[in-house]
């Protein structure tokens, strides 16, 4: 009966490992963030569903700007936006954005941190301050509430409580939509 134990504590350091160590394929840096991503095809994926709103018009007919480019201005558009709605700008802003394929990725990472399983399709981890997100379910009020998260726990000195913080991210997930 102690043969089971072991196996289940060996697969979970097997899958703890391979997630540890996996390196992604590329990465792009922005004024506050490094988006990093496997696939190419998930980077494609992450700008076409992540639409800015009405500033999205800033993009029609761009073929001047490539993938990379148009990620990272989005990206740094909507971390500002974020910045002013909770009127908060962290002296010292550095995150990473971990584009994951769908919310099996996200989950599985989630589980690899906290040892617990969730449905989610995007999370905020203080630990590793990385926004992990499904390309798959992304969007704009989606990135923006974690987005607060990250603003939000890289502002204060001592983070408010999660009841807090989630009240403010709620705040500017619902912002967003006017913007």
């Amino acid at each position: 009966e102690m043969v089971r134990p072991f196996k289940v504590f060996i697969a979970s350091l097997i899958i703890t490992v391979s997630l540890a160590t996996a390196l992604p394929a590329a990465e792009i840096r922005t004024k506050w963030a490094t988006i990093e991503y496997e696939a190419s095809a998930d980077l494609r994926k992450f700008n076409k569903r992540f639409e800015l709103g009405r500033f999205a018009s800033l993009f029609w007919g761009s073929s001047d700007l490539s993938v990379e480019e148009e990620v990272e201005s989005k990206i740094s558009l909507a971390v500002g936006r974020v910045q002013e709605i909770l009127e908060m700008s962290p002296k010292e802003l550095d995150f990473r954005i971990y584009l994951c394929h769908d919310e099996d990725e996200v989950q599985a990472f989630y589980l690899n941190q906290y040892r617990l399983n969730v449905d989610y399709i995007a999370f905020y981890s203080p630990l590793t301050n990385t926004i992990y997100l499904s390309v798959r379910d992304v969007n704009l009020r989606v990135l923006a509430h974690e987005m607060a998260h990250v603003v939000i726990n890289n502002y204060f000195k001592n983070a408010p409580p999660v009841k807090i913080h989630e009240v403010l991210a709620q705040f500017v997930e619902a912002e967003m939509e006017r913007y």
